[in-house]
C-alpha cells in the first residue's frame, strides 16, 4: 500500500493464450510486478502438455495467473468450458469457410471470456497481447476502458495465404486500427515494424520494446553439453515450439550440398514424424548422420542448450509483413548466449544486424547457396567466429537488453497509468466492437 493509503496502481494483462507460450508476456508482467504494480495475467490452459510448465513460471512470482478455459482439469465444469470453446471456434471457422461470416470466435478459444474477466475485474490500465485480446481491447474501448497494446506481430498480416481464408482478416483489421489510434500507448518489436503500423493505421508509432530477455538469464548457464555428440566439430542450432514449414529449414537442408564446412546441426521443438522424415530425405545422406533432433525444454534451461553450440540460425521466410518486419525472440536469445547469428535478410533482422556488429551475418531468403557461403564465412575461419560471438554478447548486453526495454515498457505504463480515473465500476454495460 503507497504511503497515502491507496492500494498500487492494478495492470490487467489479457494473453488469451497459452503462457508458456507466450514468453513477451512473463517477462512484462516480471517487470512491472517488481516495479510494484498489481498484474494479473489472463490465458488459457488449451495444451494440457503444457500445464505444469504454465505453473512453473509463475510460481513465486509478483503478480497472479488467471486461465479462463483448462484442458488439463478432470472438474467436469471446466471440462465443459473447455468443450464449448472447442466447438465454439470451430463452429465459427466453418461458418467463415463456407458463408464468409466473420467473427471474434474465429480469432482464439476465449475472446469474449477477455472482455468479460476485464469488465467484472477493472483496472486501471488493461495491456493487449495477441489477437483474441485486439478484439476484447476494442470492446473495452468503447466501455471507456483505458488499454494498451503490444503488437508482437502484426497479427492481421501474420499469416500464411491458407490460414487468412480462416480468419476475419478485414474485421481484425478494423480492430487493430482502432485500437493503435486509441490505446493509452503501443508498443512493438521493431523499429521497421513501428513505422509501418504507424503508416497502415494513421496511429502514433509504437514504442520498440525488443522481445530480449533480462541479462540475469545468463546466472543460470549449466555449462553442460546435452546436445552435441561430437565436440570436435562446430555446431548449430535452431529453436521454436513446433519444427515445420516455412521456418527456412528446407532452404538449411537445400544448401547442405553445397557446404565445404563439417559441423552438427541441431533442432529443438515439436516435430511431427512424416515433417522429420521429409527434412531428412532432403539432406544428402552423408549430413543425416550430423543432424539432431530435441524436444523442447523449459525457459529457465533453453538459454543454457542454446550456449552450448556455435551458431545460431533465424532463416524466417518473409511470405508476410509480419515476418518480414518483427525481431523475433529467436534471434535475440541467441545474441544473450553469445553465440553468433546467420540470419535470413529480412527488414526486422537487418536492423538488428545494424544493431550487433559483426554478431549477425545476413543471407537472401530462402537462397540456399548464400545460405551456404554465410555459414563457411564462419565455420571456416575461426577467428571470425570467436569476433562474432564477442558482439553477439555485447550487443545482447547492451543495444539490445531486456533492461533497457524494460525501462522504455515502465516509462509507458507509469504515464498511462497517471492519466487512469481509480475506481473503475465493476459492472459497467457490456458492450461489443462493431
Amino acid at each position: 500500500m503507497s504511503p497515502d493509503g491507496h492500494l498500487p496502481p492494478r495492470v490487467l494483462i489479457l494473453s488469451g493464450i497459452q503462457l508458456s507460450a507466450n514468453p513477451r508476456v512473463v517477462k512484462e508482467a516480471d517487470t512491472l510486478g517488481d516495479a510494484g504494480y498489481r498484474v494479473e495475467v489472463v490465458g488459457a490452459t488449451v495444451d494440457s502438455r503444457l500445464a505444469e510448465r504454465d505453473l512453473e513460471l509463475c510460481a513465486a512470482k509478483p503478480w497472479t495467473y488467471t486461465t479462463l478455459v483448462d484442458a488439463s482439469s478432470t472438474s467436469w465444469k471446466e471440462r465443459f468450458k473447455w468443450l464449448r470453446a472447442r466447438a465454439r471456434m470451430r463452429f465459427a471457422r466453418e461458418a467463415f469457410s463456407r458463408f464468409e461470416v466473420q467473427s471474434p470466435h474465429q480469432l482464439g478459444y476465449v475472446t469474449e471470456e477477455l472482455f468479460r474477466h476485464a469488465i467484472t475485474h477493472p483496472a486501471e490500465l488493461t495491456i493487449l497481447h495477441n489477437p483474441q485480446a485486439i478484439w476484447a481491447g476494442a470492446a473495452l474501448i468503447r466501455e471507456r476502458r483505458p488499454v494498451a497494446v503490444d503488437m508482437e506481430d502484426w497479427y492481421s498480416e501474420d499469416l500464411l495465404s491458407e490460414d487468412r481464408k480462416r480468419q476475419p482478416v478485414g474485421s481484425l483489421q478494423r480492430w487493430e486500427g482502432l485500437v493503435l489510434r486509441e490505446a493509452s500507448y503501443s508498443t512493438t518489436t521493431s523499429g521497421c515494424l513501428s513505422r509501418a503500423l504507424a503508416a497502415a493505421y494513421d496511429c502514433p508509432p509504437p514504442a520498440v520494446v525488443y522481445n530480449s530477455f533480462p541479462s540475469s538469464e545468463r546466472n543460470r548457464l549449466d555449462g553442460k553439453i546435452l546436445d552435441r555428440v561430437d565436440v570436435t566439430i562446430p555446431s548449430l542450432t535452431w529453436f521454436s515450439q513446433v519444427i515445420g514449414p516455412g521456418r527456412g529449414l528446407e532452404t538449411l537442408m537445400d544448401a547442405l550440398p553445397g557446404m565445404k564446412s563439417v559441423f552438427e546441426i541441431h533442432l529443438r521443438g515439436n516435430c511431427r514424424s512424416d515433417y522429420r522424415a521429409s527434412l531428412l530425405a532432403r539432406a544428402p545422406e552423408s549430413w543425416r548422420s550430423r543432424i539432431h533432433f530435441h524436444s523442447q525444454v523449459p525457459h529457465a534451461e533453453l538459454l543454457s542448450r542454446i550456449a552450448e553450440h556455435d551458431v545460431g540460425l533465424a532463416a524466417e521466410i518473409p511470405f508476410c509483413q509480419s515476418r518480414a518486419l518483427t525481431i523475433t525472440n529467436k534471434l535475440l536469445q541467441y545474441l544473450l548466449a553469445g553465440i553468433a547469428v546467420v540470419a535470413s535478410d529480412t527488414e526486422g533482422q537487418r536492423e538488428a544486424a545494424q544493431g550487433a556488429g559483426g554478431a549477425v551475418v545476413l543471407f537472401k531468403a530462402g537462397a540456399a547457396a548464400n545460405l551456404a557461403e554465410a555459414l563457411d564465412s564462419l565455420f571456416a575461419t575461426p577467428a571470425r567466429l570467436t569476433l562474432a560471438k564477442a558482439d553477439a554478447l555485447s550487443a545482447a548486453l547492451g543495444q539490445f537488453s531486456w533492461e533497457r526495454s524494460a525501462a522504455i515498457l515502465l516509462e509507458q505504463v507509469e504515464c498511462a497509468v497517471r492519466q487512469s480515473p481509480r475506481g473503475m465500476p465493476g459492472n459497467a454495460p457490456a458492450g461489443k466492437p462493431s
